[in-house]
């Protein structure tokens, strides 16, 4: 499955996360391994040329993206993802958050997802 995330930046922000927790029937996958190569997409892409993460951590339940500056604009992030079980989840919202102005966040909405097993 492909999770793609897309979020504007309305100003400058420094120093910026993005937190995105897969619902528990899914488990992110770090196409930089050989053994879990996805394929050459681009894990991040970004309307605004010249602007990329900083750093990122692929973890089983989550998958983080951090940013040192980023210029106003709209930002897309696409990971894979794969099923682990079958089932019908929720969702949990991703969350984008200035680091030292936790008053400047974001979260998307909660979506229900289905699947039908372990691919």
């Amino acid at each position: 499955m492909l999770v793609t995330l897309k979020f504007s930046a309305h100003e400058e922000a420094r120093y910026v996360a993005i937190d995105d927790a897969l619902p528990s029937i899914f488990e992110a996958v770090n196409s930089e391994f050989k053994t879990q190569a996805a394929g050459p997409a681009s894990p991040m892409i970004g309307s605004n040329e010249g602007w990329a993460g900083s750093f990122r951590e692929i973890h089983k339940d989550r998958c983080l993206y951090f940013a040192d500056w980023l210029a106003p604009g709209t930002y897309t992030i696409r990971y894979v993802a794969r099923t682990r079980a079958a089932g019908t989840v929720t969702a949990p919202p991703a969350k984008v958050e200035e680091m030292y102005h936790p008053e400047r966040y974001g979260l998307s909405g909660t979506q229900t997802v289905s699947s039908q097993g372990a691919q």
